[in-house]
């Protein structure tokens, strides 16, 4: 199966977020500069130290497996912003779901770069997931549902001062994206044969939402579940 067939395999099955993965769009992701998703990488770094805190914290205490920070840990939760300090209304907007130290970033479109990215990451300190200090082009397997797995490069590269590295799917539209948001969608993230992202995230449908209110320029939800 060649490149053409297999992005129109992709584009075909609604239980994949991926569409169009081409040598266009990873020239253009590749010309962004690094600092455009400072705002992604500062969120990831906190998320990461917030929920590992309340965790330490609440772990002393009577009742921590019926805490808040735990279920959320277990159970996953949504933030919603826009990705870099200098978008303008409208740009960059981002919805991350983070479940057990793991995730996955749905952005959109911002100054040059005309579509949708989807990020996938590990906070847990895999040493399997690949970790390239510059934008570097690597294969991956991704599976979902019953569906057989699909090889597919991406873009990886590290975000935030901890340096989170990150699996970076171009999707050629952020409408592609947002078609594709269901209710409930997983994603099983193999390196080399080696498991490095295990995710499912449940209430697509309200954070798909969430993005159309801040793509067409309107208050959206920017609460962050960790504090509020």
């Amino acid at each position: 199966m060649n490149q053409s067939q297999l992005n129109n395999r992709v584009l075909n099955k609604s239980v994949l977020l991926l569409a169009g993965v081409s040598l266009l769009a990873f020239q253009s992701l590749a010309q962004v500069k690094e600092n455009t998703f400072d705002v992604l990488g500062s969120m990831m770094d906190t998320s990461k130290k917030e929920i590992n805190a309340r965790q330490t914290i609440e772990a002393t205490k009577t009742g921590f497996l019926d805490s808040k920070y735990h279920k959320m840990h277990k159970e996953g939760y949504w933030q919603f912003f826009q990705g870099s300090s200098s978008a303008k209304k409208g740009e960059y907007c981002t919805a991350m779901f983070m479940r057990e130290g793991m995730g996955v970033t749905i952005m959109g479109p911002g100054g040059s770069y005309k579509g949708a990215l989807m990020m996938l990451f590990n906070g847990n300190d895999n040493p399997a997931f690949p970790t390239s200090p510059k934008p570097s082009k690597v294969l991956v397997s991704l599976k979902q549902g019953q569906d057989s797995p699909v090889s597919l490069h991406v873009l990886n590269y590290t975000l935030g001062t901890m340096e989170l590295p990150v699996a970076v799917f171009a999707v050629p539209s952020i409408e592609a994206a947002l078609a594709s948001m269901d209710d409930k969608l997983d994603f099983h993230l193999e390196y080399k044969g080696q498991k490095i992202v295990d995710v499912e995230w449940q209430g697509g449908h309200a954070a798909r939402d969430e993005l159309k209110k801040c793509l067409a320029g309107q208050a959206f939800n920017t609460k962050n579940p960790l504090k509020d």
